[in-house]
């Protein structure tokens, strides 16, 4: 570690915990105006634009919660503390920096923002949208990326041991799937039902059916070949054996989000540590993987 690498971990932390302290004043502050309407809002539009809706609206619960939970500052001690401990500080700063990223852009890019006449909601990927998006970065998202930027300077000059896993690719896989599934329940829903902002306020609104709901959820991942995966060309195998893990891995795997999702509040918390313990292994392994006994590698077939 170079002599520079202590003073940018820190400045890091610093500007990560900045950025949840500038959340909490948004959140508790005085500052902040709601806007009132007597009639409902425009539920207009086409399939791709509600699908894009969906997927910021679940985006901005948790990327919310996260940021409030202090889970920036989280990230960049955790980070520290792994790349001390093992010396494997380009792909721990990678990862780090890569959600600190992401949390800043989910941040301005998730809300449902409303339209000049107070009514209506302004179409997500419409121009009008991203001109809204471009002009509500504040501190809270300047501050995550200058925490990101920090934290790829500490780790600049350090050599590469760990494999890089297939993180990036169980992320669009997971995406994909995540698709796919609100396509087939937005069928059963109807485009103008609550399903508009997201899976997880579905679930909110409807808690009695929620649990069925979480049944083809569970289906859908037990064979650890879904769409998405089978898309990005990755499968879930068992550790032991290298091949598919059976019916009981593959089941305790296949529980974790259709039973979390339904948690309020702590599902998600227990949801993002569930992830973010990828950050800090080798494998780039999650906690349900650790549990379950299973890794996710690339299907050269």
């Amino acid at each position: 570690m170079s002599r520079s690498a202590p003073l940018a971990w820190v400045a890091a932390l610093a500007a990560a915990t900045f950025s949840t302290w500038s959340a909490w004043q948004v959140e508790y502050g005085s500052s902040y105006t709601p806007l009132g309407c007597v009639a409902p809002f425009d539920t207009n539009g086409y399939g791709p634009t509600r699908l894009g809706a969906a997927f910021l609206g679940d985006a901005y619960d948790i990327a919310g919660l996260a940021v409030q939970w202090g889970v920036p500052a989280v990230l960049v001690l955790a980070g520290l503390c792994m790349s001390v401990a093992t010396g494997n500080r380009t792909i721990i700063g990678r990862r780090v920096a890569g959600l600190l990223v992401l949390l800043a852009v989910v941040g301005p890019a998730a809300p449902a923002y409303v339209a000049s006449d107070g009514c209506s909601e302004i179409p997500v990927l419409s121009g009008e949208w991203f001109a809204t998006v471009a002009t509500a970065y504040g501190y809270e998202e300047s501050a995550l990326l200058l925490s990101a930027l920090l934290v790829l300077l500490a780790t600049r000059t350090a050599g590469e041991t760990w494999p890089s896993g297939s993180t990036g690719r169980r992320a669009v896989a997971l995406t994909f799937d995540y698709l796919v599934f609100v396509s087939l329940l937005s069928l059963f829903e109807g485009w103008p039902g609550s399903l508009d902002y997201g899976l997880l306020n579905w679930f909110r609104i409807n808690e009695p059916t929620s649990s069925l709901v979480a049944v083809p959820a569970f289906l859908y991942v037990l064979s650890g070949r879904t769409f998405g995966k089978r898309l990005m060309r990755i499968r879930v195998v068992s550790t032991e054996t290298g091949y598919w893990p059976g019916w009981r891995r593959a089941a305790v795997r296949g529980l974790v989000f259709p039973v979390l999702v339904c948690v309020p509040q702590g599902g998600l918390v227990m949801l993002l540590l569930d992830g973010l313990w990828s950050l800090a292994d080798p494998a780039a392994r999650t906690l349900h993987d650790r549990l379950a006994g299973t890794r996710v590698v690339r299907d050269l077939l």
